[in-house]
This record gives structure tokens, sequence and C-alpha cells, in this order.
């Protein structure tokens, strides 16, 4: 299939370009901000609409996706995650075409979970409430929209927590091997952390990329039972940051000398999230199969 990719230039998006064309797909990849604004209609439809070159399918990852940074700027974030994704569909129904659109949301829309909901099934309630986790919210019920009123074949993912080589370093996994490595180098005697017993889902990016794949292909044959899915992907099973950290340190060769820093120390953080992914493996047959040491090891070797 001819895929177009929005985000591609961003971590998970370059990630996809590999995945997609190991599996004889052509990445038709959206230039970068400063030459594309994704909520730019015009913009797209001409990056969208040549009529020798349509798409057989988009997968649409381009936002703002740190959810500090949409506590920094709210306005930026409903503007580039929602604005964008209103944007993309309305390209779309301007070209005339209704490819399947497969869009990259987050398990941050599920919000603060009860303990009881755990793991979080796709019929979960939705309780977001920090700007990043509304944004996305709002665009998966944009995407809902597309989907219900205009007939797109729609794929929305509520994405855990996932990392790997090229992440950017204010994630916790990137930012905890630098402060690794800054012990290793002699650069520092302890490494600074915030809420090291919170408990996360925690999924290989290179995994996270093959789910996409497969979710995209599954609607593009019309294999999904429904026009609309909504989807988990996550590993199923959570990580203490601690043990997160402890890992990396065995990796590095140096002592897990842990200090927690109260201005690190977030008291909203949930204690526990962990997503059920029991439809997507029943729908595609999808699990996630990169070990976490493997996915520390690299991060590691990347620095």
């Amino acid at each position: 299939m001819r895929i177009f990719v929005t985000g591609a230039i961003g971590f998970v998006g370059r990630w996809l370009e590999r995945e997609l064309v190991a599996n004889g797909h052509e990445v038709v990849a959206a230039p970068g901000p400063d030459e594309l604004d994704i909520t730019d209609r015009s913009g797209l439809v001409r990056w969208l609409g040549d009529p020798a070159a349509l798409p057989d399918a988009v997968i649409h990852l381009a936002g703002m996706a740190f959810a500090p940074d949409a506590r920094q700027d709210p306005a930026e974030a409903f503007r580039v995650n929602v604005g964008g994704t209103v944007a993309l569909f309305e390209a779309l129904r301007e070209i005339g075409i209704r490819p399947p659109v497969m869009v990259s949301g987050s398990s941050d829309a599920y919000g603060v979970p009860r303990p009881q909901d755990l793991p979080l099934r796709e019929d979960a309630p939705l309780a977001p409430h920090a700007p990043y986790a509304l944004s996305k919210a709002a665009q998966e019920g944009v995407a809902v929209e597309a989907s219900t009123r205009y007939g797109f074949p729609v794929v929305v993912t509520r994405s855990f927590n996932h990392a790997g080589p090229g992440q950017r370093p204010v994630f916790v996994v990137p930012v905890m091997a630098q402060r690794v490595m800054a012990m290793k180098r002699g650069q520092a005697e302890s490494i600074p952390a915030g809420n090291i017993d919170v408990r996360r889902d925690l999924t290989d990016v290179r995994d996270v990329v093959a789910a996409y794949r497969l979710l995209v292909e599954a609607a593009a044959s019309g294999t999904l039972p429904d026009r609309c899915a909504v989807v988990n992907v996550a590993s199923g099973t959570a990580v203490t940051v601690r043990s997160v950290v402890e890992r990396l340190c065995a990796l590095a060769g140096v002592a897990p000398v842990i200090e927690v820093d109260q201005a690190l120390v977030r008291a909203s953080d949930p204690p526990e999230i962990r997503g059920d992914a029991t439809l997507i493996r029943n729908l595609v047959g999808w699990q996630s199969l990169i070990p976490l040491e493997q996915t520390l090891r690299d991060v590691l070797a990347e620095m």
C-alpha cells in the first residue's frame, strides 16, 4: 500500500517508516512543521491530493506528544492535536477520498485510573483532567465522528508508554539513561528521580509501530469487525520507575544510587497505569515481543 504518514520525522514516525518499508509498503512522509503546518487544510490538500499518487491509507502521528509541553501551552496542544486532526479529515473530504485512517491517541485519555479498573480495557471510563489528556480525548472524538458522519474507516489507538532509541530525553527512560551515564562518567554521584515507585505499562517503540502497521493493514483490508475501532496498544504489564533505573544501572555497571528530588515529585501521578491488550491481540494477533532489557540496552548504547 501507499501509506501517507504525518509526524513522520518524529521519534515514533522514524521507526514507523522503517517498519512499513520493511513490510513492503510505500511511505509518503509529511514534511516537518517548518514546511507543512498540520492544521493547514490547504497545505494538506496539496500534500495528499496528487491524482497520480493518492494514499491507500493514512497514519496520523503529528501533534504534541509530551504532557508537560501541553501544560505549558494548552492552546497549542489543542491547536495541533485537535485542529490538526480536523484539518486532516477535512482535507481528505475535499479531495473526495475515504482511505482508512489510523490516529495515534493516548492512554492519558483514561485519566487517573481507579484500581478496580486495572488493567484498563477500552470500555473503561474516560476521565482526562490535564491539557494533554483532554486534547487527546478530543482528538479521538474528532476521529470517531469522521467515521460515523463521513464513513471513514478509522482506527484510534490508546497507546500506553513506549520507549526506545531516538526518544527525546525528557521522557522517563532516556532521561534516566542520561543520568545513569552521568554517574558512569564520573559526572554525578547519584541519580535524581521523582516518583520512583509508580508503575507504568512500558512497550518498546519497535513493537508499537508493528501494532500500528497491523492495525492499518487490517483497516485497509476490511477485516476489522467495525468501521471505527478504538484499541489499546499496551504490554499488559507494569514496571516501577525504580526498577527501570536499577536495570539501567546494572547494564551500565554502576551502583543504583537513587536520590529522590522533591522538585521532580508529582503529587498527581497515578500509582499504577496498566493496559489490557486483549482486543488488539484478538483483532490482529499483536503482542509486545521486545523485552524491557533490550529496550534499555539499546537506549544506553545510543548514548
